[in-house]
């Protein structure tokens, strides 16, 4: 009825509008809420998704304001709820309150944790009857992505921890189906001993190296050993005294004490379970032990400072909801991702100054440079958010740098370049089950919108003014500090070495943390998809990727401390003070340390040549087109990344199923007489081979009459152009042979073959009765003009048949064109 009477211009839904969005919008922004068919409408969503706290609503008109309109959902509708997360269709994910981050860093310094052992327990649960399994959840899917859903599988969560005998039982109650979980199985060994298994990549069969899990029913002063199984990487910072993160629900309550480092008797080993898409490939475990301060309590356990795309959107509605921070911070989306999650896109920089004519500057992308930063192109890296708040938060301040900072510079933020990963947990991937750090090259813009769209936006953006400056932020699992991977710009001579003056300007910043001597700059071939490297071949001289360790720091007074959320983000800010001294119109800073740079090259190339019983001289004499960058790789000793090169999931899906349709059309599968030829010619064959006759090769007679081809050849070759039509005289002896014979046999079978009765039957009827057959004496009287030898031929013809059978076996099918 209420569509019926709107057709008309009964009913306008004012009143409903207004309250939706907190304002009346125009047409073409309510053009935008139309829904998707094939997704769920705010009718169709179950009440559990409805039923959202009063925090979520509150910030319900600003997200419908930052969305743009006209954009295209795969697979979803922009609700009510459209800000919300949208997970694929097969995930379960449960309905329960994010926990809340606790910004304080603990009173004392987590330090490293020494190895007591090298070596840890077997891994004992390779069938279920060895141990019970407490936990099993593993999303059943196509293998590759679909569509997604707002609260993913609407059927529900069923039951994937096991339940609970009485009060006595001890077992712990495990759980990872909400927002950036990814533990796939628990099985327990022990009474308080669990092997724990990790969910791989979504729609892939590798990278495991992310965790994040809940506990309950734990029990007090009880030691628990806890054992990860399924690792990938033979190498990891926990062999370097690296300790899990833990977090407890009543602590963060009732004493603000938020993450910490847990954990005893750690090792990191390598294990007797095959790698499941390598069985020669053993896999590796992290096994560490620990207690409890609380009971009744709910614990989390994590691989590194959870960061979800929810805590992204909630930090970006504070920001527009700050009056004076909206002003120079303008958000939009920049696209959306498989799943329809948002890419937000900042725009950071000071308005342009206003005359007191009311005539504004000249334009300020002709004046300010432009620098770009994003971040969470892999999921699991949840530092490099930590980042990237920092720099936000230190970008939008109210400091004097920070004035500076908007005032001659346009920043581009992108936070989260692989929401879809972020949401699932996914360590390494989008949807696409790929890598989206190795296809910045691509062409496949729904493959991966969000690498496309960021590298065009770049594109567009250096045609506007002038990019000083690119950088990704990632987070390394195999090395300690801080450190950059750049590019070297070897093959311009007036701008090589350039690119080590901002990292070297960092390090003198940020001496605690960031380590110059791990920054690497060559340019690998199997790394020429990723961020830095296209977007230095498009011509942005400093173009970095920023690592930062899950661990901590191995430099000065901070070695052998974890890092905290507080260090992650102090990077940030560091990261704009080194901006800022690299911008600095007065250059006696970058000339002093590039002079440094090359005396540090120099002293490095003059122990390579002393090394080599050469004695170079002074550091002068040293020439600097000897350095070489060869040795300067910027592998992660072992990174299991380029397996995610090729076609997204869903391509290759559809690529198979083309194969299979194409191998189906192929010609039918051949009927049985033509199989029992082709087997009897294979048997003719192998005879031929047997009964080859050794000795010298006869040469090839051009004026020979007959061919060298054998009895049995001849043979072979009649059955196969057996149902030949056209035959043609062969000149082989063996065939003359058999015509001469053929012909013989015939003329004996004529004259002792018996008469038929039929013809006995005629020549009688023919002697009795000669009128009858008054025709054929008058054929036979026209006959007599003929030769009485031609006569006496005709007389003695054969059957049709019979002729026609007679001159087949006068020729021979060997050669078509009756050639030798």
């Amino acid at each position: 009825m209420r569509k019926h009477l709107q057709h008309y211009g009964y009913f306008t839904g004012r009143g409903e509008v207004i309250k939706k969005y907190g304002f009346f919008p125009s047409k073409s922004q309510l053009i935008s809420s139309s829904s998707d068919p094939e997704s769920s409408s705010s009718d169709e969503e179950p009440e559990k998704y409805k039923s959202k706290s009063s925090v979520l609503d509150a910030k319900l008109p600003i997200r419908q304001a930052r969305i743009p309109y006209g954009l295209n959902c795969r697979g979803g509708a922009n609700d009510d709820y459209s800000f919300e997360p949208r997970w694929p269709m097969e995930v379960e994910v449960l309905n329960e309150p994010r926990i809340k981050h606790i910004n304080i860093s603990p009173m004392q310094p987590e330090v490293f944790y020494k190895p007591t052992t090298n070596y840890g327990p077997s891994i004992r649960s390779g069938g279920e009857n060895i141990g019970r399994s407490v936990f099993n959840y593993n999303p059943e899917s196509c293998g590759y992505f679909i569509r997604s859903r707002i609260g993913g599988n609407r059927e529900g969560c069923r039951q994937a921890a096991t339940l609970l005998r009485n009060n006595e039982d001890t077992t712990v109650l495990f759980e990872s189906r909400f927002e950036s979980g990814n533990l796939m199985k628990a099985v327990q060994v022990g009474e308080f001993e669990y092997e724990l298994y990790l969910r791989y990549d979504l729609y892939t069969k590798r990278n495991t190296q992310w965790f994040y899990f809940r506990m309950q029913n734990i029990r007090v002063d009880k030691r628990y050993r806890f054992t990860i199984v399924n690792f990938f990487k033979p190498t990891s910072l926990y062999s370097c005294g690296m300790r899990p993160l833990m977090y407890s629900v009543y602590d963060a309550e009732t004493k603000g004490i938020g993450w910490q480092r847990w954990g005893e008797e750690i090792v990191y080993y390598k294990n007797n379970l095959p790698a499941p898409d390598n069985s020669s490939c053993n896999m590796y475990s992290l096994t560490w032990t620990c207690k409890f301060p609380n009971n009744n309590d709910t614990y989390y356990f994590a691989h590194c400072y959870p960061y979800t795309y929810s805590d992204l959107q909630d930090y970006l509605n504070e920001i527009q909801n700050d009056r004076f921070k909206s002003q120079y911070c303008k958000q939009k989306v920049l696209c959306r991702t498989l799943a329809g999650n948002f890419i937000y896109l900042l725009t950071i920089t000071n308005p342009a100054t206003v005359q007191v004519n009311n005539t504004s500057t000249s334009p300020e992308n002709q004046v300010k440079k432009g620098v770009v930063v994003t971040a969470r192109v892999h999921p699991g890296e949840t530092n490099g958010s930590w980042m990237m708040k920092g720099l936000l938060d230190f970008l939008l301040g109210d400091s004097a740098d920070a004035k500076l900072l908007r005032d001659n510079f346009i920043f581009k933020i992108v936070p989260m370049l692989n929401p879809d990963g972020v949401i699932v947990g996914n360590y390494r991937c989008s949807l696409a089950g790929r890598d989206l750090n190795r296809n910045y090259k691509t062409i496949l813009k729904d493959a991966y919108p969000s690498i496309w769209h960021t590298r065009e936006m770049i594109k567009r953006f250096m045609n506007e003014t002038e990019l000083v400056l690119y950088c990704d932020f990632h987070g390394h699992s195999r090395k300690q500090n801080v450190f950059v991977y750049g590019c070297e710009n070897k093959h311009l001579p007036n701008e090589r070495f350039k690119e080590r003056i901002f990292p070297a300007m960092l390090s003198k910043n940020d001496p605690t943390k960031f380590s110059l001597y791990s920054c690497k700059y060559k340019v690998q071939k199997h790394k020429e998809g990723t961020g830095r490297v296209v977007m230095w071949s498009m011509g942005i001289m400093n173009s970095y990727t920023l690592e930062a360790t899950f661990c901590g720091s191995t430099q000065q007074d901070r070695a052998g401390h974890h890092f905290t959320i507080k260090d992650f983000e102090s990077i940030g800010y560091h990261f704009l003070d080194s901006l800022l001294d690299y911008c600095d119109p007065d250059h006696t800073k970058r000339d002093r340390i590039l002079l440094e740079l090359e005396d540090n090259i120099r002293r490095s190339i003059q122990i390579k040549l002393l090394s080599r019983g050469i004695n170079p001289g002074s550091l002068d004499d040293i020439d600097l087109d000897q350095f070489s960058s060869d040795d300067d790789s910027s592998d992660d000793a072992g990174s299991d990344s380029s397996t995610d090169d090729g076609l997204p999931k869903h391509l290759e899906a559809i690529v198979a199923a083309k194969a299979q349709l194409k191998k189906t059309r192929k010609k039918p599968a051949p009927t049985k007489p033509i199989r029992e030829t082709k087997r009897k010619d294979e048997i003719d064959k192998e005879n031929l081979e047997k009964n080859k006759t050794v000795g010298l090769p006869l040469t090839k007679i051009r004026h020979s009459q007959f061919s060298t081809i054998t009895e049995l050849e001849c043979m072979q070759q009649r059955r196969k152009r057996r149902n030949h039509v056209a035959y043609h005289v062969c000149k082989c002896l063996t065939c003359l042979k058999a015509q001469v014979s053929h012909i013989e046999m015939r003329l004996t079978n004529d004259v002792t073959k018996p008469i038929s009765l039929t013809s006995a039957r005629r020549l009688r009827d023919t002697n009795n009765d000669p009128v009858r057959y008054e025709g054929s004496n008058g054929m036979n009287n026209r006959s007599n003009r003929w030769s009485t030898s031609t006569t006496q031929i005709t007389n003695s013809r054969l059957t049709t048949a019979e002729e026609k059978a007679r001159r087949s076996q006068m020729f021979c099918p060997i050669h078509e064109d009756g050639g030798l």
